[in-house]
């Protein structure tokens, strides 16, 4: 598991990097599939988006689950606080969606 400090932009854009290039936290980490939540302080708080896709069981409210884990990833990322994203991928291959279409 690796750190990936935040690079908060004066524009209120936070990026980080991964793999070889510099990606934004809000439209592409909450989405990978190796993104395993965020630092706030000493404390990680899981990926909330990723948590409500492993806990889905299908249904109309799905969508409303997913909605409210990307809003809830996106408030915690604009926490002062908040300092690093925790990437499990250790090979740094990059961006992996969580899911795929088919």
């Amino acid at each position: 598991m690796k750190s990936l400090p935040l690079d908060r932009k004066p524009s209120g854009k936070s990026t980080v990097m991964c793999g070889d290039k510099e990606v934004s936290v809000h439209s592409t980490c909450v989405f990978c599939a190796s993104c395993a939540g965020i630092r706030v302080n000493r404390r990680v708080t899981p990926n909330p988006y990723a948590q409500a896709m492993r806990g889905s069981k299908g249904g109309f409210s799905l969508d409303e689950q997913l909605m409210d884990g990307m809003v809830l990833f996106n408030t915690v990322i604009e926490d002062k606080n908040a300092t690093d994203i925790e990437c499990s991928d250790d090979a740094g291959s990059g961006y992996q969606p969580i899911s795929r279409r088919r």
